[in-house]
């Protein structure tokens, strides 16, 4: 049985999707363009509402206790008071959104790369887990960019890709396995 959630995907729904409002505004002092920072930041962006559209699921599947998920809630949590405080686009006169003023660069990019670390942790769970259910567009842009940008490589010696690349894949695939044996031995007639 799993232990009591230390996070819920489902209570942080309506600040995933604030958050990731929150990121889609430009950068103050910045225009929109297709620079690396704002591609993962529009990833991130993607990835959080992803998370929130199927929070229910992922409150299923994710193992607890799981570091990621509860830095990732974490840091939904403490970047709630700052996203509610830069305010919601405000309509225009001509229908078009106003955009609130937008946070720094520099705060967006490290937001947006510890939630990806995070994301691509937990995508990956949640593939492994459930791996008759093909992935989502949104997890399999956010995975492609995590194994193929070049700042996670396999061999890093970092925490993430550690996790990423070797434990989880091993965690997983064991637990498959004690609950294959249990199945069977439940199956077998008594005294066999």
């Amino acid at each position: 049985m799993k232990t009591p959630s230390t996070h819920s995907f489902v209570r942080l729904r309506d600040a995933m999707r604030a958050l990731a409002a929150w990121l889609d505004v430009p950068a103050s002092g910045q225009s929109p363009g297709a620079s690396a920072p704002e591609a993962l930041r529009v990833l991130c962006a993607a990835g959080l509402r992803c998370l929130a559209d199927n929070a229910e699921e992922y409150d299923r599947l994710i193992d607890r206790p799981n570091a990621f998920a509860a830095h990732f809630a974490a840091t939904v949590a403490m970047l709630s008071p700052t996203v509610a405080r830069a305010g919601t686009p405000a309509p225009r006169t001509d229908g078009a959104e106003q955009p609130a003023a937008g946070p720094s660069g520099e705060r967006l990019d490290d937001t947006a790369f510890m939630l990806v670390e995070d994301m691509a942790a937990l995508f990956r769970e949640r593939i492994l887990r459930e791996p008759e259910a093909p992935p989502r567009d949104v997890e399999q842009a956010l995975l492609a960019h995590f194994e193929r940008c070049g700042e996670w490589l396999p061999a890093d010696g970092t925490t993430v890709t550690d996790w990423y690349y070797v434990r989880l894949p091993a965690l997983v695939l064991a637990q498959l396995l004690r609950r294959a044996e249990a199945a069977t031995r439940a199956a077998r007639p008594p005294g066999s």
